[in-house]
């Protein structure tokens, strides 16, 4: 795995666009269009860029955005994001319910500093060949280097147990928006 560079942009973007198609919690945000999700994605880098942090695996065929709770830089160009989010991603009727769903999530957050594992994602013909585990394992380093908890969450089933083999634990869940959602912890020993 190596850092972000900005010729990694498109490739990013693709993997995650591919990766989360029909992602129920994806999907609630901006509905299942790809064009969608590749706003939402585009978004998601940025604010990991400033941040966070960007990886993509050797192969460019995986990736992963993670974001620390303790930077929450919001400069002008982030702003110009949140609403490119809103008018192209989201959409004007759903913002309410979006942003209601962002504090239901802001709220079961560990209120002490931890590596937020925001997306991480594997071009949908390599995953189950150990390009995501790859990716989890480098997470995991950096958070004991830092020694941070990680968070995440998913409304993906398969996904459940992929994350509990990595020692993850469902701190809390929710039904509050049509499907189940799970957030997920992994303390650092």
């Amino acid at each position: 795995m190596r850092k972000f560079l900005e010729a990694d942009r498109a490739k990013v973007i693709k993997v995650l666009v591919d990766s989360f198609e029909g992602n129920k919690s994806v999907d609630f945000v901006v509905g299942n269009s790809s064009k969608g999700r590749e706003v939402l994605m585009e978004y998601s880098l940025e604010n990991c860029l400033r941040n966070g942090e960007v990886f993509i695996s050797d192969s460019g065929k995986s990736c992963v955005l993670i974001k620390y709770s303790t930077q929450k830089q919001k400069p002008l160009s982030l702003w110009l994001w949140d609403l490119k989010l809103a008018l192209k991603g989201i959409g004007i009727p759903k913002i309410l319910k979006v942003l209601k769903r962002e504090s239901c999530i802001e709220t079961a957050q560990p209120k002490e500093p931890f590596l937020y594992l925001w997306f991480i994602g594997v071009e949908p013909e390599s995953q189950g060949k150990g390009e995501g585990s790859s990716l989890m394992n480098s997470v995991l380093d950096i958070a004991k280097r830092k020694n941070l908890p990680v968070c995440l969450e998913t409304s993906t089933a398969r996904n459940f147990k992929w994350y509990e083999s990595f020692g993850f634990s469902v701190y809390r869940s929710s039904n509050e928006f049509g499907f189940p959602f799970y957030f997920y912890r992994k303390d650092m020993p």
